[in-house]
């Protein structure tokens, strides 16, 4: 079993019932649960964070346990108590949705939604997926499902292949119907690199998982020194993290060798720490500081690129971005553009669970201390040019101000 270190979180959008909603026995729960239990003791790791209390924050939901007689609310109800250690980076995963974490083909309709007073509010639509190819958008009210009004969920009929929605368009206020049907669909995104003059480029990296293709990295940012490119703009929106390795290389194909990262505080150094010194072992910038950093980048083959840059965050902006983005800002100088970011910073790795047919759980392993001495778990970073103003087929006023802002 090949285990690698990541720094992710992501939106993860509602499945089809027909491919997730498969009924989940008694027998078949207590074995994932007990696998989450030794899983978490054995591995998980935060400074300050107990978890020996899992089994008392899963009590509290024990009968919505026993209650959850599908895949998906069952997963939902555990994650909900995994909530209440107040971090992120640990996640209960169902088997399809740990297989299309690592293939990047998903079943379902490509929507995140939550409740509201009208029914449900679409938070976020997938790429590529059913919903976005059918024009539903982020902040849509879905009214109706199959004519039920205030819906707090949309399960698809097991004998049907589509369903209905009634949905209310947040931006104009009209009503709108669509036919929504069951569809498998990519969630990859593409990196990118495009010119917005001779001086300045953008390059766009969506992802520091599966999709980030080191090769083509290098070869961008080669294609901006050889044409001399005064600027650079990093766009990270939506970019939820990914692999430790990816992080280091964009870093130090951005930065001169030897470049501190910052200190991942893991469960050696915290103990190191408290036993030479005596200190807090909840003091992460105390123990960052005694330790130094524990990566720096790395010499290429290949130049850096040294010139200005400026990086596009927003919410979605999680884990390896926020490392990425304040490593150099700090180091770099870096101008940070849009929304702030998610704040959260663990080091984690996905780990199946024995015997329970595809279950995965996220582990955090280590929290993160940037150079400068900044924890970003639970600690956005701000932008230094906040822009609120929505992205259109028309306009990008998140990119138009970082271009401002890197003259």
């Amino acid at each position: 079993m090949r285990l690698r270190a990541l720094l992710t979180v992501g939106v993860f959008f509602a499945a089809l019932p027909g491919a997730l909603a498969q009924a989940i026995s008694s027998e078949a729960k207590d074995k994932v649960l007990l696998s989450m239990q030794n899983t978490i003791q054995r591995q998980a790791f935060v400074p300050g964070v107990d978890f020996a209390q899992w089994p008392s924050f899963l009590a509290k939901r024990q009968s919505e346990v026993d209650k959850a007689e599908d895949i998906p609310t069952f997963v939902n109800t555990v994650n909900s108590a995994l909530r209440d250690f107040g971090i992120s980076h640990i996640r209960l995963f169902s088997p399809q949705s740990a297989k299309a974490r690592v293939t990047g083909v998903s079943q379902g309709f490509g929507m995140a939604t939550q409740k509201s007073e009208s029914g449900l509010v679409v938070t976020a639509i997938a790429p590529k997926s059913p919903a976005a190819q059918l024009g539903i958008e982020a902040g849509d009210e879905i009214l109706q499902v199959e004519g039920m009004d205030k819906p707090t969920t949309y399960p698809i009929p097991a004998d049907r292949d589509t369903t209905a929605l009634t949905v209310k368009r947040k931006s104009t206020g009209t009503i709108k119907h669509f036919l929504l049907a069951k569809k498998s669909y990519s969630t990859d995104r593409p990196n990118t690199l495009t010119w917005t003059n001779k001086d300045t480029a953008v390059l766009r990296i969506p992802s520091f998982s599966r999709t980030y293709d080191a090769k083509q990295i290098e070869g961008f940012v080669a294609e901006v020194n050889q044409k001399k490119a005064k600027a650079l703009v990093l766009d990270l929106r939506s970019n939820g993290g990914g692999f430790v390795r990816n992080c280091q290389h964009l870093l130090s194909l951005l930065s001169q060798p030897g470049t501190p990262i910052g200190t991942n505080v893991d469960r050696r150094i915290t103990e190191r720490y408290v036993q030479d010194t005596g200190g807090d072992s909840k003091d992460m910038v105390a123990i960052a500081k005694w330790c130094g950093p524990t990566s720096k980048t790395v010499k290429m083959t290949q130049q850096p690129f040294l010139g200005k840059l400026a990086i596009l965050l927003d919410r979605g902006s999680a884990s390896a971005s926020e490392i990425t983005s304040a490593v150099l800002k700090e180091q770099r100088g870096a101008v940070l553009i849009g929304k702030q970011s998610a704040g959260a910073v663990l080091v984690s790795l996905f780990i199946p669970l024995v015997s329970t047919d595809g279950f995965e759980v996220q582990v955090p392993l280590s929290d993160y201390v940037s150079p400068g001495g900044m924890r970003l778990e639970k600690n956005p970073l701000k932008p230094d040019v906040a822009v609120e103003a929505p992205v259109t087929e028309e306009s990008d006023p998140v990119l138009e101000s970082a271009l401002k802002a890197i003259k």
